[in-house]
């Protein structure tokens, strides 16, 4: 029995973070002037745009910087109800149909289920792969693991070919017991 999986999703963290903090400074600059021309006429004001502006601030640096450490700027993803073992095995195979030597490397983690790494030398995109909770839910029991494309091009037909294969390769088998 073949189970389908979910389509990749596209995200620009890169982009999405430097809009956070480009309104972040324009509120800046605007409460800062607003504080200095018009002195304590416009002191709450001032100070109401200063606040927002330190609150997106540190969202962005919260939010954004360990997800674009983790993912990079731009990135695709897809969420597998396989193994992370049965999801490194597809990566890979996926690699090597086109003729280059996939690299597997564990990343160091303080939880039971470390991440792994795909590379391959002459593929511009790494694949990060690892247990999540699924925005579904946890029904089912099953872990899930999800799937990150780094460093991808986002049109490129060779990196759309690979995450094809590598769909195909996770839908093929057959389902994990559990």
């Amino acid at each position: 029995m073949a189970v389908r999986e979910a389509d990749w999703t596209y995200s620009n963290d890169g982009r999405i973070a430097f809009v956070f903090l480009a309104f972040a400074i324009v509120l800046l600059a605007l409460g800062l002037l607003a504080v200095t021309a018009f002195g304590s006429d416009a002191a709450n004001g001032g100070v109401a745009l200063l606040a927002t502006a330190m609150f997106l601030l540190v969202f962005a640096i919260l939010v954004f910087l360990p997800r674009l450490a983790r993912r990079g700027a731009a990135s695709f993803s897809v969420y597998s109800r396989r193994s992370v073992d049965e999801a490194v095995k597809a990566v890979r195979e996926a690699i090597e149909v086109s003729g280059k030597k996939a690299r597997v490397d564990v990343v160091k983690s303080r939880s039971g289920h470390p991440p792994r790494i795909v590379t391959a030398e002459g593929v511009p995109s790494r694949f990060r792969i690892e247990v999540t909770r699924h925005p579904a839910g946890a029904e089912g029991g099953l872990e899930w693991t999800e799937i990150v494309e780094s460093s991808a091009s986002r049109d490129g037909e060779e990196a759309q070919a690979l995450r094809k294969r590598v769909t195909e390769r996770l839908a093929g088998g057959s389902p994990p017991d559990g």
